[in-house]
């Protein structure tokens, strides 16, 4: 009898320990099935590519808005930026109106594709402070992300002596992506230039508690806050790296709240991602033209 009870509850054990076993793996594959969400590939990408794009934009302006500054005819001169080689700016110093125009599409250096009209209305030079300048956009893309909007840009420096300083809101938000999915954007942000001797090592700061928001392409409201100031290298555009090289921002999407790191300074596109405290890296691609989007 008592090897029986003895076998018995070794039958037991075992079909205990099974158990366990089973709950053990179930739960691995559980967090493996769960991973593809963890990393929210669609929400960081999102978030990094329209920034990018925005960004470009706002560098396009300032560019123009520089030669145009030092141009007295209705066309201006061609200028060292080559992303303008087969775009037509001209500028009504009267309206003080700029326009830049990239026509049905063209293929700047770096392989990006721009079409379409950036307009600009401004109200001094754009170094003096309380200076404002605002443009819109008309049928403009980059990469076929077909984008809309209103940007205002003012600048609030304290003396022309300092790295200016500019106040930028954006209304009206909007891209448009190759598989005809949409997202809105609202920006309230501060950004600081701060310029070299030469203007191809300038940096572009997007400062502590700049915000975002609006709804992904998933139908998603979100939110979104720089935590640490987001560092941009002009000269990292040579490398076709048009993300931030430092910095923090938060999204809040839901109850899911993610964190995106931009490095340590490096011209890349990897980003280390935080969601809800489980932390992966990822390889941003700006140039994705997929029908998943742009």
């Amino acid at each position: 009898m008592k090897e029986l009870k003895d076998l018995v509850n070794v039958k037991g054990l075992l079909i205990v320990l099974t158990v366990v076993f089973l709950s053990v793996m179930t739960a691995c594959n559980q967090d493996e099935d769960l991973l593809p969400e963890f990393t929210d590939n669609e929400t960081v990408e999102f978030e990094v590519i329209a920034d990018a794009d925005f960004d470009e934009i706002d560098d396009l302006v300032s560019v123009a808005m520089g030669f145009a500054e030092s141009s007295p005819g209705a066309r201006t001169a061609q200028h060292s930026d080559h992303r303008f080689e087969c775009a037509e700016v001209t500028h009504d110093s009267e309206s003080q109106i700029i326009t830049i125009d990239f026509g049905e599409g063209c293929e700047g250096p770096n392989g990006r594709v721009r079409s379409g009209k950036i307009i600009i209305t401004y109200t001094g030079f754009r170094f003096i402070p309380g200076s404002v300048f605002t443009y819109v956009l008309e049928d403009f893309a980059i990469d076929g992300r077909q984008i809309e909007g209103t940007r205002t840009v003012e600048n609030v420096s304290a003396t022309l002596d300092d790295n200016p300083v500019f106040h930028i809101t954006l209304t009206g938000g909007k891209i448009t992506f190759l598989d005809g999915t949409v997202a809105t954007r609202e920006v309230d942000r501060m950004r600081m230039w701060v310029r070299a001797s030469n203007p191809i090592n300038d940096e572009h700061h997007i400062l502590e508690g700049s915000t975002a928001n609006g709804v992904n392409r998933e139908g998603l409201t979100y939110e979104v806050t720089v935590l640490e100031t987001l560092v941009y290298k002009r000269n990292c555009r040579e490398g076709r790296r048009f993300i931030p090289v430092t910095g923090v921002k938060e999204i809040k999407k839901g109850d899911v709240v993610i964190t995106i790191d931009f490095g340590d300074g490096e011209c890349d596109n990897l980003v280390t991602i935080n969601i809800n405290g489980r932390i992966v890296t990822i390889e941003i691609s700006i140039h994705r033209n997929t029908n998943t989007g742009g």
